[in-house]
């Protein structure tokens, strides 16, 4: 029977993300590392890479997502893995499913008091606020926390945590310390208060390079797993990382249609791109909608296999790049060509590759290799 022959496709190197983890692991020998799954596992494909890590890394002590939407997903899929759920889920959801089998990081005393009336047996990582000032129990709040944990009989508190600023930038090194300080105050006092915390957890990627004090004995690694750097190109970390670690995704599409064009031709929306003599151009069928960014019009660029560079012309439509051809190149439509790598694109575009990875449209296909 023929084959199903996607436009798009998105693999994943598992040798990739099994490179990146050991690197990291080595890096931290103090410390167990939690990968992060949020945001369709960074455009890697939620389920695939929670089944990667099921099949691949048993010493994982759990899967890091944001919501409980997430978690549902991958208990409904089987994944075997503990998930931890790291950001905000409104405490009356709570009520809905009984016994719900995550773990929990909170960072209000609403959401405690919920978890311990219809969740009870719960396991709890409560969340600090050390300057970021998004969720988490600030210095002051403490009094008040100290005082619903009393209500709070039927949680296991298993962790305590934070989360870095400005990790990926050494000249707010200060800025860091203060955030390791005052995590450590504050873990200190509750402490003092009877209450126990077997995992302590700062750091994600960028920490990770930076601070290898025992005290913290888990990583939450996001970026670095997937094989890019959160650092700047300039910086000791960020070339240390881009010479070591592998990027694991590729985006391949296939050629649409391949044109002729005049010297005056224009090509797609507002004319945005106007031959300047006769070449050959291609059609792909993706765009912004699959998570080409708009903003490589006349700016972004593909691969062809031969690794020669076909630049992006006209404006990125909703599901449709044009491409020009390098001269004596013969392509036909169904060839294919590899996306721009995503540290580059993110250079490209004045970014972060991390919202060039969570553009990519769940729709495309993501195949593991």
């Amino acid at each position: 029977m023929p084959q199903y022959r996607v436009l798009n496709e998105i693999t994943v190197k598992k040798s990739a993300l099994l490179h990146n983890y050991n690197y990291f692991k080595k890096l931290n020998p103090q410390a167990q590392l939690a990968p992060v799954l949020k945001s369709n596992a960074y455009g890697h494909g939620l389920i695939p890479t929670a089944q990667f890590i099921d099949q691949n890394l048993s010493q994982v002590p759990f899967l890091c997502v944001d919501s409980l939407y997430e978690a549902y997903e991958l208990y409904k899929a089987g994944i075997k893995t503990p998930i931890f759920i790291m950001g905000y889920t409104d405490p009356a959801n709570y009520q809905v499913w009984k016994n719900i089998p995550f773990i929990f990081g909170v960072s209000d005393c609403e959401t405690l008091l919920a978890l311990n009336k219809y969740q009870p047996g719960s396991r709890v990582h409560l969340k600090l606020d050390t300057g970021m000032h998004r969720l988490g129990f600030t210095l002051a709040d403490l009094p008040q926390l100290l005082s619903t944990l009393k209500h709070c009989p039927h949680l296991r508190l298993e962790g305590v945590f934070s989360h870095l600023a400005s990790a990926d930038d050494p000249r707010q090194v200060t800025a860091t310390r203060r955030q390791i300080a005052l995590f450590k105050q504050m873990t200190t006092l509750l402490e003092a208060k009877g209450y126990h915390f077997s995992l302590r957890h700062l750091a994600a990627t960028a920490g990770s390079e930076i601070i290898h004090d025992p005290y913290f004995n888990l990583i939450r690694l996001g970026l670095g797993f997937y094989g890019l750097s959160p650092f700047g190109p300039h910086t000791k970390e960020g070339r240390r990382e881009r010479q070591t670690l592998k990027p694991a995704l590729t985006l391949t599409t296939h050629v649409a249609a391949v044109k002729n064009l005049a010297k005056g031709d224009a090509v797609g929306y507002g004319a945005a791109y106007v031959a300047k003599q006769q070449e050959a151009i291609a059609i792909l069928p993706l765009g912004y909608n699959e998570g080409i960014s708009r903003e490589l019009s006349n700016l972004g660029y593909f691969i062809l296999p031969s690794k020669e560079i076909c630049p992006i012309i006209g404006r990125v439509s909703m599901n449709m790049t044009a491409i020009k051809l390098p001269r004596r190149t013969n392509l036909k439509p169904g060839a294919s060509l590899t996306l721009a790598p995503i540290q580059a694109q993110a250079q490209l575009l004045h970014t972060i590759p991390y919202t060039i990875l969570t553009s990519l449209h769940p729709s495309i296909r993501r195949t593991f290799i």
